[in-house]
């Protein structure tokens, strides 16, 4: 859709200026002027080159337009102290570009894409999954999906914490509680992580615990530990109720990897090549620390068991020579932000050629995240929390179907939904307080919103057309020249150039705020172009082909979000 225009433009400049101008999609913006009756493109004149100067913008702008049959006329207008160029476009050339039957995901590009790694989620093992992870899985989830929808090779990591004096916390506890393998496998994850604070008090109250629980992991980082494979059957526990957490957000990755993978008796190379750049320190008491900049940053113990910021060295490391990526992007929450601009600069230090790959995507953290009885809960708590009210709100309202309202799944999905959305919505490094009063909302901005339009296109569709009346009918622009025909084309036009800007800001609420506005569109379309009392039968087929077009936007958008789009609710 856009991309036709952007590519004919960028080539006429070229053509005009003498230079391989080259639109950027984020500036294209697709508008219709009611009082015009005019479809527009506008996008700001800093995009079409030096050549293009208002000296020469008579010259240069009849150019544009001659003998094209996609463009009528290119004006400049100033707006907060910037100029704006407008392109006013053939109405029908636009709706033939826009309904055209093509892909609209971007096909891989040896030449111009991306190998990319995005690390998210990454829980700890042997404790349940809690709603502060929330924002890290669904942000991770929908960066993943949007670089692979853009044409990029995107590869999803689930780093796992299992290592650390932690899990000398939980072997601990299971010893101190006399835990058997019968015992735990009644219910893992509980079972583990009740052990594990049972530990962690006990050696509050008694040093001796603490050097206990370090002891152990010490062991289990030399190998000589007699419980290591019990703590191989408690990763295998917790992947496997974080996957139906996942199934149920929509998630999935490329693989899932442990922290253990670079405990430090695996990874010698990486401290003799931080002494060989002169960066590690011995300290007096045993420990060793990076010399930075600013600081010292501590990665070995003096136990000689490493740290959280050494393993993450040796995985970067690790990740290049097994994917060669352009990027290795880490969605982790702001308060991380000294890690990941240590690991940054350690990689710089080290004059890694893949150094300034390493990108952080912070975000801010959820407030009051319980449920209504003012628990505060694990993640699956919330999810069936809305699930439950959902369920309520349905079989309360004369709209829905009864199946629907009493069909679990279904009502998981619009739970599931309303819970994405309401956090995707919010900029990332916002913190924000979660409202249950807001978030199930059916006449609000919502993901039910979102549900319930694609719903209403998809019972449109079905009752009015098959696939095969579709696929086979031509485009015909004169019958769509109503203002909320026009309207809803220009706001898919805009689809992609919204999915550029989501990708350079790393932001999910510009996708978001995207689709409420097409669902504005296609609802007033609804409204006033009637598919089954239209009397002209060519009326009737152009309109199906508009609101089939606008079903597979609103559908690709919702997925790109990590939705699961409902044919009826």
């Amino acid at each position: 859709m856009a991309q036709v225009y952007r590519k004919l433009i960028s080539e006429k400049l070229a053509r005009i200026c003498g230079t391989n101008v080259q639109i950027p999609m984020t500036a294209l913006q697709f508008t219709y002027q009611r009082a015009t009756r005019t479809p527009e493109l506008s996008m700001l004149a800093q995009y079409l080159g030096q050549g293009f100067d208002q000296k020469s913008f008579n010259r240069s702008a009849e150019c544009i337009v001659k003998d094209d049959e996609h463009l009528a006329t290119v004006t400049t207008e100033e707006r907060s102290g910037k100029k704006w160029v407008k392109l006013s476009l053939d109405t029908m050339k636009l709706i033939q570009t826009v309904l055209e039957r093509k892909p609209l995901q971007e096909e891989y590009n040896t030449a111009t894409s991306q190998t990319m790694i995005v690390e998210f989620s990454s829980p700890n093992i042997a404790k349940p999954f809690h709603a502060g992870h929330l924002r890290s899985t669904i942000l991770g989830n929908f960066l993943s999906n949007l670089n692979e929808f853009l044409g990029n090779r995107v590869l999803r990591l689930n780093y796992l914490g299992d290592w650390g004096t932690q899990f000398g916390y939980l072997a601990l506890g299971v010893q101190l509680k006399g835990l058997s393998p019968t015992d735990i496998h009644q219910d893992p994850i509980k079972c583990l992580y009740d052990a594990y604070v049972h530990a962690y008090e006990a050696a509050r109250n008694s040093p001796n615990m603490h050097e206990h629980a370090m002891n152990i992991f010490a062991r289990m980082e030399n190998g000589t530990a007699d419980d290591l494979d019990q703590w191989q059957e408690y990763r295998a526990y917790t992947v496997k109720e974080l996957e139906e957490l996942y199934r149920r957000l929509g998630v999935c990755f490329t693989s899932y990897e442990w922290e253990s993978q670079y405990g430090v008796n695996k990874i010698a190379h990486v401290l003799e090549t931080l002494k060989q750049h002169g960066l590690l320190i011995d300290q007096p008491d045993g420990r060793k620390v990076v010399q930075l900049q600013q600081r010292k940053i501590p990665i070995v113990k003096s136990d000689g068991s490493g740290m959280y910021l050494l393993r993450d060295i040796a995985a970067l490391m690790d990740r290049y020579n097994r994917f060669e990526f352009h990027k290795c992007i880490y969605v982790v929450e702001n308060g991380q932000n000294d890690h990941f601009a240590s690991l940054s600069e350690i990689a710089h230090l080290l004059c890694l050629p893949y150094a300034a790959g390493v990108e952080h995507v912070k975000f801010g953290r959820i407030h009051g995240m319980s449920t209504r009885r003012g628990k505060v809960v694990f993640l699956k708590d919330i999810l069936h929390e809305a699930q439950q009210l959902v369920q309520e709100k349905q079989r309360e309202s004369p709209y829905t179907k009864t199946n629907a309202a009493d069909d679990p799944s279904v009502c998981d999905i619009l739970g599931t939904s309303a819970v994405i959305i309401n956090d995707l919505k919010q900029r990332r490094m916002k913190d924000y307080n979660f409202d249950w009063s807001k978030i199930l909302r059916m006449e609000g901005d919502s993901g039910i919103k979102l549900q319930y339009t694609h719903c209403r296109l998809a019972s449109l569709l079905h009752a009015q057309s098959s696939a095969e009346d579709i696929m086979s009918t031509q485009c015909d622009g004169s019958s769509l020249v109503e203002p909320e025909a026009l309207d809803l084309v220009c706001q898919m036009a805009n689809f992609k150039p919204v999915c550029y800007q989501a990708q350079e800001a790393a932001e999910a609420c510009i996708l978001v705020a995207y689709l409420f506005r097409l669902c504005k569109s296609i609802n007033l379309a609804i409204k006033t172009l009637p598919v089954k009392q239209e009397s002209e039968a060519k009326k009737r087929q152009q309109r199906i082909l508009l609101f089939s077009r606008a079903k597979l936007v609103l559908h690709t958008g919702m997925t790109l979000l990590g939705l699961r789009p409902l044919e009826e609710m």
